[in-house]
């Protein structure tokens, strides 16, 4: 496995500090190329099927002003796969098959502003190039955009269009590969299961029930606030005060069955972290271990218990969690700042595992959290 920096762009001084350098996986195979969109879960169409499977797909690089769970509004860009409408943060997410097509038409539907993000030293960002960690194009796409594995770029009206064959099975992280543009919301979910092998994320990896992709990712309010205003940003002093699990901050995170652990007792689940962020977050379960199964779009030939998973920035991890414990458990980051709304604790980064009785009731109730968006 190749290690390889983030590739930053060709305006280096334009996002000093914005991300950490993140892994990026060449697996020395075709497998594929981009940008997709909406809640953690799936925009997808694969399914489990023996023969391979074309899949065409449209997204749209848009703005938004997304509500955090206090009532904060911030300004996002991200993609949208809806011919109308605002962009979605996480991306839709891509779920394939091992050995489908994929074609992939992106459309820059972003205002002016989009590729004039300013820094603090006047420098501006250039347009938006799109990537996936882990998959690499063919050699000859390569050398004709001139930029590197799974790159191209656009402007403001242009279209783009990919094509890749997904061949590894994994959890991958697509996104735009300049980072401020990626810090806005520019990133999504691949996730490739192996070909005919139904419920288990690699061949020969433990059977699961329920499946989970939680895209983790933090934001600086003032930052993203600072950008829609048309003012310069000073990414060195970079500093998060949301932290998201599939675009949603604690209590959000319990709204919806996709960003919360909910089983019956005895049954398995198959949790993939993609971590989206500028930031390590260290994942933490209550009352269960992980087996960590795979990282970074590779089975592991170890498999390991822990019940904290450290995620770098750029990075996924395949957890395989058995619940055989009734009741209401934390599952949360374990770094303190990062399980706060804007600096007031409960919030962040947590979320819950719900594990039933068999007859579909828990002995622990839920919480009233005297939210609006409990009400809902």
């Amino acid at each position: 496995m190749t290690k390889k920096n983030f590739r930053v762009t060709r305006n280096p001084k334009a996002l000093a500090l914005l991300v950490m350098p993140v892994v990026m996986l060449l697996i020395g195979v075709l497998v594929l190329t981009q940008i997709p969109r909406e809640p953690a879960r799936a925009a997808t169409k694969g399914a489990q099927q023996v023969h391979a499977q074309v899949h065409n797909y449209t997204f749209y690089i848009r703005d938004n002003s997304m509500k955090m769970a206090d009532g904060q509004r911030i300004y996002v860009v991200g993609y949208s796969d809806k011919a109308q409408g605002p962009a979605q943060v996480p991306g839709p997410s891509i779920v394939v098959n091992q050995g489908d097509s994929v074609n992939i038409t992106v459309v820059n539907d972003t205002a002016q502003l989009m590729n004039t993000f300013p820094d603090a030293a006047g420098n501006l960002t250039t347009a938006p190039v799109q990537t996936i960690d882990g998959v690499k194009l063919p050699s000859e796409l390569d050398k004709e955009i001139g930029m590197g594995p799974l790159a191209k770029s656009s402007q403001k009206g242009q279209k783009v269009s990919y094509h890749f064959t997904a061949q590894q099975p994994g959890s991958y992280l697509y996104h735009d590969s300049t980072p401020v543009h990626m810090q806005m919301g520019l990133y999504g979910a691949l996730t490739i299961k192996p070909n005919g092998i139904l419920n288990r994320a690699y061949p020969g990896a433990p059977p699961y029930n329920k499946e989970y992709t939680f895209v983790l990712s933090d934001m600086d309010s003032n930052a993203h606030n600072s950008i829609f205003k048309g003012s310069a940003v000073d990414w060195a002093k970079y500093h998060p005060n949301y932290f998201l699990i599939n675009g949603k901050s604690w209590p959000d995170t319990e709204m919806d069955p996709n960003d919360s652990l909910n089983v019956k007792v005895g049954q398995s689940v198959l949790v993939r972290f993609v971590n989206a962020g500028s930031e390590i977050h260290m994942m933490h379960t209550h009352g269960h271990h992980f087996t960590v199964i795979g990282a970074n779009g590779q089975k592991l030939a170890h498999p390991y218990q822990k019940d904290t998973v450290m995620v770098a920035p750029g990075e996924t991890a395949d957890v395989s969690m058995l619940l055989n414990k009734p009741g209401r458990y934390m599952f949360h980051d374990h770094i303190e700042a990062d399980i706060t709304n804007n600096g007031v604790f409960p919030g962040g980064m947590m979320t819950t595992i719900n594990v039933s009785l068999p007859n579909g009731t828990n002995p622990v109730p839920m919480p009233d959290m005297g939210t609006d968006a409990q009400k809902k």
